[in-house]
């Protein structure tokens, strides 16, 4: 059997895997530094054959190889297709250019391991372009073949799929990173915790993150990040029946994984903004939802999501249409939701309804006018957003059979349940 071409981003599956890492610090920070600690040898590496093609003895050597770069991915049904981002893109093709890498049959690799949240599956890719005889590739394909090798961790990131129920994000980093020399690590999840200790259907969106971050460090719940370099990616993106969430919903996921990643002693932890794009989720194992303030989805029997949006949560002041920046973002995000669960549908139609209250002196002419103002704002953000399926906007004014004047008074807190906009697709 002829030795693999490392160049062409050969991949062996693990089902535990060692190994260290060694990457320059990024400039952009957030987080403390720990004082050092002693790296903890890493075990020898497990490299199962390759149709084709053999592995050289002591292809990698772990416990003094190349760069390592550990990847996480959440990758559950209520999330867009995990993705690698530029900014996670370029901490891979550093890797591949690392000058801690050896020329050989027994020389130094820098690898990715690409590692499944739920811990059924994780895979090893090559990331150090090789030569058959084992000689590092310093030719003028180098550039092309660390692309592919680059392109092939990105692949298999894209392939991952959450295959239990739940979503238990500290479990997971801590199962990729237990027993692994310190080094950098990529998370690609939305963040959105369901099972285990952060379990945010239990924590909600009012708890202090230093609190929280507190007691999960006396329940010893947090990873051991000491000495990683964090980077996560794609934080609150959401699909299928995960409602979208709202600007200080958004924030306060952040503040969350701030402060956890701080308390867990994580020499750096930065967080990719850019936006994951919207495909479909591989994952087919149904998830729990976490509830957000100002915004509900379910799943109909035949498969239509309906999305319902408070007033509050779009921004809408009196008697405006006009939406807020606020609720521009949480459209992006529900437009993101809609093409992921649409895609490969484009004549599908997007049906938008809004309702109002009844305030005294309204008509029923103007609650209808003001609700189908709003609809068809909706409608025009999400467009915007990049919905190209056919958007039925109307205003349907104060829903049949509700109000909100109470014997004889005007109950508020009635009249906010309300007001409000439906999206079913």
């Amino acid at each position: 059997m002829k030795p693999c071409n490392f160049g062409s981003g050969h991949e062996a599956r693990l089902t535990r895997t060692a190994f260290a890492l060694r990457i320059p610090q990024e400039a952009a920070r957030i987080g403390t530094r720990p004082r050092p600690r002693t790296a903890i040898a890493a075990l020898g590496l497990l490299a199962l054959p390759v149709a084709g093609c053999a592995l050289p003895a002591k292809a990698v050597n772990a416990a003094a190889g190349g760069d390592r770069v550990v990847i996480v991915a959440s990758a559950t049904a209520n999330e867009p297709r995990p993705a690698v981002t530029d900014l996670a893109r370029q901490v891979l093709v550093d890797a591949a250019n690392s000058g801690n890498v050896s020329s050989g049959g027994e020389g130094k690799s820098s690898v990715a391991l690409v590692a499944a949240a739920d811990g059924v599956e994780s895979r090893q890719l090559v990331l150090t372009p090789r030569r058959a005889d084992g000689a590092l590739e310093h030719g003028l394909q180098r550039p092309s073949l660390i692309e592919r090798n680059v392109q092939a961790a990105a692949d298999a990131v894209a392939a991952t799929a959450a295959a239990r129920a739940g979503l238990d994000l500290l479990a997971g980093i801590d199962a990729a990173t237990r027993g692994v020399t310190p080094g950098r690590l990529i998370v690609v999840s939305s963040g959105l915790s369901t099972a285990g200790a952060f379990d945010l259907r239990q924590v909600g969106w009012d708890a202090q993150p230093e609190e929280v971050a507190s007691q999960l460090a006396a329940k010893k719940a947090l990873p051991h990040l000491e000495n990683w370099h964090v980077l996560f990616t794609g934080l609150g993106s959401v699909a299928g029946a995960q409602p979208p969430l709202p600007g200080p919903a958004h924030d306060k996921l952040l503040q969350y994984w701030q402060a956890i990643c701080a308390r867990a002693q994580a020499a750096g932890c930065d967080f990719d903004d850019k936006r994951v794009p919207a495909e479909p989720s591989h994952a087919t194992v149904a998830t729990p939802v976490v509830p957000v303030p100002g915004v509900t989805s379910v799943v109909g029997p035949a498969g239509q999501v309906s999305t319902t949006v408070s007033d509050s949560a779009l921004g809408f002041s009196g008697d405006s249409a006009v939406l807020s920046p606020g609720a521009q973002d949480l459209l992006r995000a529900l437009a993101g939701s809609i093409t992921a669960r649409l895609a490969g549908r484009p004549g599908a139609v997007v049906t938008i309804r809004g309702y109002a209250a009844d305030p005294p002196g309204s008509t029923a002419a103007g609650r209808r006018q003001l609700a189908d103002e709003r609809a068809r704002a909706v409608a025009g953000a999400l467009g915007q957003a990049g919905v190209r399926q056919p958007l039925d906007a109307a205003g349907i004014g104060t829903q049949p059979g509700r109000t909100a004047m109470a014997g004889g008074r005007f109950d508020e807190a009635a009249a906010a349940a309300m007001r409000r906009v439906e999206i079913a697709y």
